[in-house]
């Protein structure tokens, strides 16, 4: 579903990502994981290119991302659900319109739109808060718009930068609830970048550790858990025993 070769990415002398590669198959969850600072956000930014890469290629559902002019990218972009770390809610609008709004300028007329987005906030469990704005919403109802709003576009892979990394910890567990959920269903590809690690342990497919812009260590959860070969592995392995 995902192929990642050679992906690098600086910022001025800064080496971001140092030649990534990764695949991901289809109906698999994938957790990224490491240090703040280590490349996470950025390689996952780079697959739809929110982020331009400097060198590599993203290949999602066998289309070469990077290679593509603007308006097919646009184009790319409706089957790749992107939930980010700060909600990006338009705070003038309902939650409903701000769901409804990314179907609409991917053309899809008002009616229709609104009745997906209707569905999307009652998979999130918003359908009785349609209504309300952002400001009327706690952080966790505010990032479970965000999710619906990918959930929307009924995307092929949905990718998550640290969704629940703005919230007041007391609210996170609301959003990794719906994350399980979601993740449960098993139909959509989901990479996912957190720092939460019992949802790791309990939802991932497959762990990857970054360290320092590379992909260190990836294996499913129960072995680099618990019998890390890397560092960083053995950093997190060290706080799951505390």
């Amino acid at each position: 579903m995902l192929q990642i070769r050679g992906l690098y990415k600086s910022y001025g002398q800064k080496r971001a990502l140092n030649g990534i590669d990764l695949e991901v198959a289809r109906g698999e969850t994938v957790v990224v994981m490491g240090p703040s600072g280590c490349g996470k956000s950025t390689m996952i930014r780079c697959i739809n290119r929110l982020t331009e890469p400097d060198a590599g290629e993203v290949i999602v559902g066998g289309q070469l991302i990077t290679g593509l002019d603007l308006p097919r990218l646009l184009q790319a972009r409706q089957k790749i659900g992107f939930v980010f770390q700060h909600f990006n809610l338009i705070r003038r609008l309902s939650a409903l319109d701000n769901v409804a709004m990314a179907l609409r300028l991917h053309g899809m007329d008002v009616e229709e739109a609104n009745s997906r987005a209707e569905i999307a906030l009652g998979k999130v469990g918003l359908g009785h808060k349609l209504r309300e704005k952002p400001d009327e919403l706690s952080g966790g109802e505010q990032q479970r718009v965000g999710i619906a709003r990918a959930l929307a576009l009924e995307p092929e892979i949905m990718l998550w930068d640290e969704p629940t990394a703005s919230l007041d910890p007391i609210l996170v567990g609301e959003v990794i609830e719906v994350m399980e959920e979601l993740v449960s269903e098993g139909r959509t590809t989901m990479v996912i970048v957190t720092h939460e690690l019992s949802f790791a342990r309990r939802a991932a497919d497959r762990i990857v550790f970054m360290d320092k812009g590379q992909i260190v260590e990836s294996g499913p959860p129960e072995i680099v858990f618990e019998e890390p070969v890397s560092e960083i592995g053995r950093k997190y392995h060290s706080l799951l025993r505390h």
